[in-house]
């Protein structure tokens, strides 16, 4: 008889059974690692309760919460990693998995047939986030076990909360010494023990402050079941109620209770101290949750005014200043403007603008409407630089001394501070302005044509000068008097030449200046005055002048 003997094999775990990561020992044992070795809750928006994480599993789209747990995982068990970002962290993960796999190390992926570990990510399409959340969750207990048995850092942490020493032949300093029980990294801290059991030897777990409660068998056998009770207040005070009425019955005299009733009795009362400090958790994440939403609102409304058309200031096409009745019909969203009654002046440079005869057939020139709207939707500037002048106490002290137009807005006391002075009349012209604030009289120099000239100022005739009438076949204006000087010594004609095609005469425009300063009546004068004995070639009708 051979005594060989058949090598044992290790003992199988049934297949879970559960359909919802809460009814798996993995995901308490992930988040308990996650909250007690790393300090994802604070950083990552949106992971403050287990339920939250395992919301986070069972989504099929890639999300910032897994992306930035496995960015920490893969950065404890290589930190020089770089390609972190969302549409690279599953390639990232498979690398860094595959890497551990090939070596003796036995992982939950070890084929008892070939004696290696097997990749999981073969055959495996769409990557990580696109696997069902049984495959997510093994791949994350697979780097929390890696990480405690690989990472130096978490390796320490473990040794000085438990007191481990590896110089024992030193001499232990306070670096080295165990932390307090309230220190994070204590033991106390670090280590995920039930709260207690009941009297069905039932263990109840508690990752953090939430209300989610766990559920288990013993631990340290097979067939162990591991569920949640509890997700919500109402359900944890429920869970509560059915241990309270669970209860052993009261003792009677000379009894004692047994272990399991004391550990059962002892469960009530740890659950029920609890409370106080889940209603300061569910207000915390109740804070933090409406803090995500309103900044989420803001982003909307941000994201939809930039799609809401605007008119911007920058023009678009050249501006027209020459508005009509059908550019307003055109136009949508103008803002309207109160027309000012124009004065003397402003009536004049109206009417220069469209000397056109209604009776020489249509103008190509557009009038202004007396009521109109403004294109533009700017804001008026008040300075020729376009930008806004600073508030003063006397705005208009700086024209203090000048004549200006009620249309810029001056007060009335600012618009004539003096009287203009008076300007030598070289021409007959500018007796024709019906704007001047000169008198207006008929003058004895003039024809009998009926035309009104002033009898002072820059546009009154000289005692030398004699108004001339219209030239026949001209355009009629009532802006253009034409005017000669006799030779010296010659005595005034009293009736004009009958032809002025050729004659000599001065010609006066609006719009030009007199000795130094701006007509008022907007008149151009002719060239400075020659002597008496020099002759007068210019042409007397303005439309053959330059």
């Amino acid at each position: 008889m051979s005594n060989l003997r058949p090598i044992p094999k290790g003992h199988r775990c049934p297949p879970p059974t559960a359909r919802h990561p809460s009814g798996r020992w993995e995901s308490a044992f992930v988040y308990s690692f996650i909250c007690k070795y790393t300090n994802l809750r604070a950083k990552v928006e949106g992971l403050e309760t287990p339920m939250d994480f395992e919301e986070a599993l069972q989504s099929q789209e890639p999300n910032d919460i897994l992306t930035q747990v496995l960015a920490r995982f893969i950065l404890n068990l290589r930190p020089q990693t770089r390609n972190l970002s969302i549409d690279q962290i599953s390639t990232t993960v498979a690398s860094v998995l595959e890497e551990y796999l090939k070596t003796n190390e036995r992982t939950i992926y070890w084929d008892d047939d070939k004696n290696v570990n097997v990749s999981p990510f073969q055959g495996l399409e769409g990557g990580f986030f696109t696997a069902d959340w049984d495959f997510k969750l093994k791949i994350l207990r697979q780097l929390v076990e890696l990480q405690l048995c690989h990472n130096q850092e978490i390796k320490n942490t473990i040794d000085r909360a438990w007191g481990v020493s590896h110089t024992k032949h030193k001499k232990k300093d306070e670096t080295s010494a165990p932390p307090p029980p309230d220190d994070p990294h204590s033991r106390e801290q670090l280590q995920f023990i039930p709260l207690g059991q009941d009297s069905l030897k039932r263990r109840f777990w508690a990752p953090d402050d939430s209300p989610r409660l766990y559920v288990s068998t013993n631990p340290w056998k097979m067939a162990a079941t591991f569920t949640s009770l509890a997700s919500t207040r109402e359900e944890y005070l429920a869970v509560i109620e059915d241990l309270k009425g669970a209860s052993p019955p009261e003792l009677k005299k000379g009894e004692k209770r047994s272990k399991n009733d004391l550990a059962h009795l002892n469960l009530v009362t740890i659950l029920e101290d609890r409370m106080e400090a889940i209603d300061a958790e569910l207000i915390r994440v109740e804070k933090a949750r409406k803090k995500i939403e309103n900044r989420n609102a803001a982003i909307l409304r941000a994201a939809q005014t930039e799609i809401r058309e605007t008119r911007t200031r920058r023009q678009t096409r050249k501006p027209d200043y020459v508005y009509s009745s059908a550019d307003f019909d055109e136009d949508e969203g103008e803002d309207e403007y109160t027309y000012q009654e124009a004065d003397a002046d402003d009536e004049l440079d109206d009417d220069f603008l469209n000397f056109r005869d209604e009776s020489e057939g249509p103008s190509t020139r557009r009038r202004a409407p007396s009521n109109g709207y403004r294109r533009s939707t700017r804001t008026a500037v008040l300075n020729a630089n376009g930008k806004r002048d600073a508030e003063q106490e006397e705005p208009w002290a700086a024209w203090r001394g000048e004549r200006r137009s009620a249309r810029l807005g001056a007060p009335a006391e600012m618009q004539f501070d003096s009287e203009p002075p008076t300007k030598r009349a070289r021409t007959e012209e500018s007796t024709m302005s019906t704007g001047s604030a000169d008198a207006v009289s008929t003058t004895s120099h003039g024809p009998k044509n009926g035309l009104k000239l002033k009898a002072s100022g820059a546009a009154a005739l000289k005692p030398t000068e004699i108004a001339l009438e219209q030239i026949a076949g001209k355009k009629r204006s009532k802006f253009w008097v034409y005017a000669v000087e006799p030779a010296p010594g010659a005595e005034p004609e009293s009736e004009p030449p009958s032809d002025l095609a050729n004659g000599d005469g001065d010609v006066s425009m609006p719009g030009s200046e007199t000795n130094g300063r701006e007509s008022d009546d907007m008149e151009v004068d002719s060239p400075s005055p020659r002597s008496g004995h020099e002759s007068l070639d210019g042409p007397l009708s303005p439309l053959n002048s330059p």
